[in-house]
Order: structure tokens, then C-alpha cells, then sequence
């Protein structure tokens, strides 16, 4: 070979590592390279140096009619721009808009819903009033554009205050709305400023009913006026208990903040007709404080059971968190819902995520669905005590995340859902007295039915592009399943380590995709791009066979072949002539090299009988080459 063909095969060997590893790493946007390059984020998934945030204060006063369902608000908002931008305009997410004749929504609502939309009678900027109809206001489904009077500058805040109403929904129940006579659960209800962030700017994603959302961290100041003998569980904490209750009542809920006892604070026998619980005047007006937190809901009765308790969730401060359930009397189930509540935060607390939970109060309404708000649940009553506590568990979970994270659930609802699903699953076995690991087994069994079918998304596809069932596959159970992979791969002790400093890293803050990544990569001291890529970023499926099997005196060979793309474990049960049983374990790690086969030696004088590879946690959408029978 003279020189100049050496330098050739050189350079064209070099070329070709290189495109080897442009085609291994993964694909990063332009919107995160830009935040790493400005110091906003980093490539080992911490806050850049630079990180930055905006931040939001509410004083908002309501009134609610539980008659008509009006609701009527003010707000004065103070907006600070921390972000090295001049902002022109702001963003306005208006929720109810949802129902407003004409918008466009991925889930039905019915007809007698529809309205006018949330209609704006007075926005001022600084003192300066601003025409909700003119030319600075434009309105695009649930989204209104205010253009400010001069350009906000970093480090500098505006004062707004707006006045709305509208009518909350009396049939639909998409989250929110009407179970009962006088009896609520109110969110997504007053005019809630965007996340404006250092990846995309203004989140600009309408809601439609059926995408979750990517709210702004604020601290609020809420109160609510409603008729006498209206009970109301909200966010935050509750600050005049003693000018709305009866002596009795607020006895029993003073005891029930710093009670281990469940206390009946309200019991079937005080909803006698005539009963107060409330001081006898026309109009109550509830207060609440809740600092940092991403949303604020409320919830609303006049004839709910209230059972309270509490309990110490950080060992070294002592602090604790109070638990309040509201339900009706014919429920079958929610009589012990404050006892799974409390189990459910013990274990979040202690065990998995290990980090004390982060609230100082927990409260879950018996309405409708299951879905979660910053200290607030609002669950359907089950006939099922097994589905009674998945749901419970579920709901609080999400505590974390998107919460305690300030996840964008519109883009990567896998970020939050996916996280509520595997955190309380060995919770959920255990106090269900299920088979172990049941709920597993559960995902595993639904994620094999759309597993590689020409309508299943990659996880990282924005979640908002993703409809039907698919979207529930991609947002919980194919991540369930990638962060149960990930936890045998790296096993437990690091992979705790690595999911609570994910969480000290980004609580209070907005992570993306890739400060998980990251992070995880960052803790564990390993480069999983050959674990991220196929789970998370491309299409595929997951499927082992048993290709071939040696055997001789004292040992025999398995080969096991990676017919899909996606690393899964491997598991083998040995059955034996004698009747003797035997399991081989590996981690998906056998194939980050990039292997489709990978051979086990195993040591053994007994002839093998059958070997059955893969059980009901291990994704395998073909179980035809899984058996092995000599």
C-alpha cells in the first residue's frame, strides 16, 4: 500500500468512526443546543449557569355560585421578567375556552356545555386600562395574546389586573365540573399567564381537552366567597378556618393537622338537613396561601363526609403533611381512601422516590375521572378496592411529577405519567395483596398489543401530536416499562441515587427530556445513549428468541437472539428432567454493544427438560420462540 492510498484508507476509516458515532449519539434540536451553548442547561443534566426563570405572584378574589355554576373573578398579577429578553407581549392561557362555541378539542364535551368562553370585561397593565376587545387583545382558542404598552426588560415587572367570568360546565366532566347537587371541582378557571422558558419561549400549545399542560411555578394568594354551609378544599393552605367553622368542626380539624388518627371532622350523623357546619351568616370567604406550586384548584360541597389526618414526612424536620378526604355518604370505597392516602405518601416519602414529600397538604375530592392538581385530587368513587387504591396512589404520585418538576406535559406527558405509574407499583401490589409485581405485568401485557404497530409513536414525538389510545401506550405504559428496564440495568441503590438527583436538580424548575438523560448518564457514570435511543427516540418493538441450544456433560449453551430493536432483559426458566427448576437473569446491558445475540453458558450435569424464555413483566410481542423443548 504506497502512502497516499495509507492516507486514503485513514481518512476514510476516520469518516467512518465518526459517522458511526454521529449515527449512535442522539438527536439533540436546535432549541437545546442553543440552551446549552447559553448557559441555561448543561451536558450533564444540571441548571446551566445561567438559568433563569420568570416569576409570578396571583391575588385573585372568586366568587362562585354552586346554583348557577357563574364563576366570577379578579386578579392582579406581578409579572417579573428574569429572562435576558425584552418581552413585547404576554400569553394567556384562558382553559375555559374549551367550551367555547366554535374551538377546536380532542375529546367531546356536550352541547349544553358550550357558552361564550370566558369573557374578559376589564384588563389593566400599570394602571393603564387595556381593551379586551381592541386591537391589543387577539384571542385564539384558549389562548389570549396581550400586547404590553412598552417591551418588559430583565429584571424589570409589570402589574396586571383582569376581571372575567364564566359559566363552569354542569355535564361534561373532562377533569373538572358539576357530581352532584352543590358539590364541585373547579380547575383551569381563572386567566393563568404561560411558561415562557429558556427552550421554546412562550409555550404556545392550546388546550384541547385531551393533552395535559405545562404550567408557570407562582405563589398565590386566593380567596373565595360562597354561600353559608359550603365547605371548599383547595391548594395551598387553608388561613381562616376559625371565621368559617363551627366550634365542633374546628375542634376536630385543629386536632386532625397534627393527628396520626384519621379524624372524622365531618360524619354522616352531622348532615342532618338543618345542621350547620358553618358560622350562620349569608356569604363565607375562604382563604388560601400556596407558594411555588404550578396551578391552583378548588372543591366545592354542602353535603360531603371530611376525614383528615396527618403525618410526619421528613424524619430530620419533623414536618408534616396534612391529608384531607371529601366524599359523599354512598360511596363504596372512599372510607378508606385517607388510610391509602397516608400509606401512599409514607411510601413516596421513605421509599420510592425516597425524597419527603414536598407539600404541606394533600386533599382528594370525590368527583369524577382521577386526575391531580398542585395538593389536590379530584377521583371517581370504585367498586373495586384493588382499582380504589391504583387510582389513589397514582393521582398523589404525580406529587413529583409534573408538580414538585415542572414538567411540560403537552411535549412529554412520559415525563409525568410514566413516573406516577412506576413510583407506587410495588405500593400498589403490596397493599392490594396482588401477585407480585401485578401492576407490571398489567403495562407489559397492554404495551405488547401496540408494540410496533404502524400507529404507535416514538416517546420523544410531542405528546400533543399523539391521539387515541396510542397516546396513553406512548405517556404511560411503554415508559413504565423503559424506567422498570432502566432500574434492573443500573440496579436499585444507583438507580434511586440517580432519579433523587434528578429531582434536587430540577424541583421548583422546568427539565427537559434531555436533563433526565442526562442526569441519569451524569449519576450513574455510564453512557446509556444504546438504552435512550431505541426506547425513546426511534420506532421498534421488543423481541427475544431462543435460537439455539447446546448441550454438553457438564454444561450447555443458550443463544438468545434480539429480534427487535428495543434492549429488554433476559430471563430464562431452566426446567429439568428431574423435575428441578432453575432461573438465568441478565440485564438489558448484554446488548449495549449493539449484539443481536448473545450466548449463556450455563453449568449443569442435569438434562434439560424445556426452557421457557422471558415472563410477564419482559415486553415480547412474539412468544412463538420462547420455548425450547428437548
Amino acid at each position: 500500500m504506497n502512502k497516499i492510498s495509507f492516507a486514503l484508507f485513514t481518512l476514510s476509516f476516520f469518516l467512518f468512526q465518526q459517522f458511526i458515532t454521529a449515527q449512535e449519539a442522539l438527536f439533540v434540536p436546535n432549541e437545546i443546543q442553543r440552551a446549552v451553548k447559553n448557559g441555561t442547561r448543561t451536558n450533564i443534566g444540571e441548571p446551566g449557569k445561567y438559568y433563569w426563570q420568570n416569576k409570578i405572584k396571583y391575588n385573585i378574589k372568586a366568587h362562585f355560585d354552586p346554583g348557577t355554576g357563574l364563576l366570577k373573578g379578579k386578579e392582579n398579577i406581578i409579572y417579573t421578567n428574569k429572562s435576558p429578553y425584552f418581552l413585547s407581549s404576554l400569553v394567556i392561557n384562558l382553559y375555559p375556552n374549551l367550551y367555547k362555541k366554535g374551538s377546536k378539542r380532542d375529546k367531546p364535551v356536550h352541547l349544553g356545555d358550550l357558552h361564550d368562553g370566558l369573557i374578559i370585561s376589564k384588563i389593566f397593565i400599570d394602571d393603564e386600562e387595556i381593551d379586551p376587545h381592541g386591537e391589543d387583545c387577539y384571542y385564539e382558542g384558549t389562548l389570549l395574546y396581550l400586547s404590553l404598552p412598552t417591551s418588559l426588560q430583565q429584571n424589570k415587572q409589570i402589574k396586571l389586573s383582569i376581571a372575567w367570568e364564566f359559566n363552569m360546565q354542569k355535564t361534561t366532566q373532562l377533569r373538572t365540573g358539576k357530581y352532584g347537587k352543590n358539590t364541585w371541582f373547579i380547575g383551569y378557571w381563572y386567566p393563568q399567564i404561560a411558561v415562557f422558558d429558556d427552550i421554546f419561549g412562550w409555550d404556545e400549545v392550546p388546550y384541547d381537552g385531551l393533552h395535559e399542560f405545562y404550567s408557570p411555578f407562582a405563589d398565590y394568594n386566593v380567596t373565595i366567597t360562597v354561600p353559608e354551609n359550603q365547605l371548599i378544599w383547595a391548594t395551598g393552605i387553608w388561613q381562616n378556618p376559625e371565621a368559617i367553622l363551627l366550634k365542633k368542626y374546628l375542634k376536630r380539624y385543629n386536632k386532625s393537622l397534627t393527628s396520626d388518627d384519621i379524624v372524622q371532622i365531618i360524619k354522616p350523623e352531622d348532615l342532618n338537613k338543618n345542621t350547620l357546619q358553618t358560622l350562620k351568616t349569608n356569604l363565607h370567604t375562604w382563604h388560601f396561601k400556596a407558594n411555588n406550586v404550578i396551578d391552583f384548584a378548588f372543591a366545592i360541597s354542602d353535603h360531603y363526609l371530611w376525614d383528615a389526618t396527618s403525618l410526619i414526612v421528613d424524619k430530620n424536620t419533623k414536618r408534616r403533611t396534612v391529608i384531607n378526604v371529601a366524599y359523599d355518604k354512598n360511596s363504596l370505597d372512599f372510607y378508606d381512601v385517607a388510610k391509602i392516602s397516608k400509606k401512599t405518601i409514607q411510601y413516596l416519602s421513605d421509599s420510592m422516590p425516597g425524597i419527603p414529600f414536598p407539600y404541606p397538604r394533600m386533599s382528594v375530592f370525590n368527583g369524577g375521572g382521577g386526575m391531580e392538581y398542585p395538593m389536590m385530587v379530584n377521583d371517581r368513587s370504585e367498586s373495586n378496592y384493588k382499582e380504589m387504591i391504583d387510582l389513589t396512589s397514582h393521582e398523589i404520585s404525580h406529587t413529583y411529577f409534573p408538580f414538585y418538576m415542572g414538567i411540560n406535559q403537552e411535549r412529554y406527558a412520559w415525563m409525568d405519567e410514566g413516573w406516577a405509574m412506576f413510583l407506587p407499583s410495588e405500593l400498589q401490589d403490596r397493599l392490594a395483596k396482588s401477585k407480585n409485581n401485578a401492576k407490571a405485568a398489567y403495562s407489559t401485557f397492554v404495551y405488547n398489543l401496540y408494540a410496533g404497530n404502524s400507529s404507535e409513536a416514538t416517546l420523544m414525538t410531542p405528546s400533543y401530536h399523539i391521539k387515541n389510545y396510542e397516546y396513553y401506550v406512548a405517556s404511560y405504559y411503554k415508559p413504565e416499562i423503559a424506567y422498570r428496564i432502566l432500574q434492573d440495568l443500573l440496579g436499585k441503590e444507583v438507580f434511586l441515587k440517580a432519579i433523587q438527583s434528578y429531582i434536587h436538580r430540577w424541583n421548583g424548575k422546568y427539565p427537559n427530556p434531555y436533563d433526565f438523560f442526562n442526569t441519569i448518564n451524569h449519576v450513574a457514570n455510564k453512557d446509556l445513549t444504546w438504552f435512550w435511543k431505541p426506547w425513546f427516540f426511534e420506532f421498534g418493538y421488543p423481541d427475544l428468541g431462543i435460537e439455539k441450544v447446546s448441550q454438553e456433560k457438564t454444561s450447555f449453551n443458550i443463544t438468545i437472539e434480539k429480534i427487535g430493536s428495543l434492549p429488554v432483559p433476559i430471563y430464562i426458566k431452566i426446567f429439568y428432567e428431574d423435575d428441578s427448576i432453575a432461573i438465568i437473569k441478565e440485564s438489558a446491558e448484554v446488548w449495549k454493544n449493539g449484539n443481536t445475540r448473545y450466548k449463556i453458558t450455563h453449568t449443569a450435569k442435569k438434562k434439560i427438560k424445556k426452557l421457557i424464555l422471558g415472563n410477564e413483566t419482559i415486553p415480547d410481542i412474539n412468544k412463538k420462540n420462547n420455548l425450547y423443548t428437548n
